[in-house]
């Protein structure tokens, strides 16, 4: 049930994008950084819920960094893609805001995988 609500949120993030980077869904998007009070707060909060899903759905495997690393990855490349596309801005800021959201969610996860190998 997990993985179906983390693949299904993944789906959702990347609909969100594409549909803001063609023009479309303005009150989808804009309602949703207008409720969670600004572009960075949505930033955060939708990297902190894609990477606690993700984490919550894998195997203790990626517990030791690399599902953090390969959602930073496809967050770069979210971010990157906005550098070349006309109705997006590229903001440095809004990776970092969202690399934070990844790695907050992924703290526990790691912590307790450090855990487990240390004892």
């Amino acid at each position: 049930m997990v993985r179906i609500l983390a693949v299904g949120w993944l789906a959702f993030l990347v609909i969100l994008s594409a549909s803001k980077s063609l023009g479309y869904g303005h009150w989808a998007w804009g309602s949703i950084e207008h409720f969670l009070g600004g572009n960075l707060q949505m930033h955060f909060v939708m990297a902190f819920i894609l990477s606690a899903l993700a984490h919550l759905a894998s195997s203790r495997f990626w517990h030791r960094g690399w599902l953090l690393l390969l959602l930073m990855i496809g967050c770069a490349l979210d971010e990157s893609l906005q550098f070349v596309l006309p109705l997006r801005s590229f903001n440095p800021l809004d990776f970092f805001v969202t690399c934070a959201g990844l790695l907050l969610a992924a703290l526990p996860f790691m912590v307790a995988q450090f855990r487990q190998q240390v004892a």
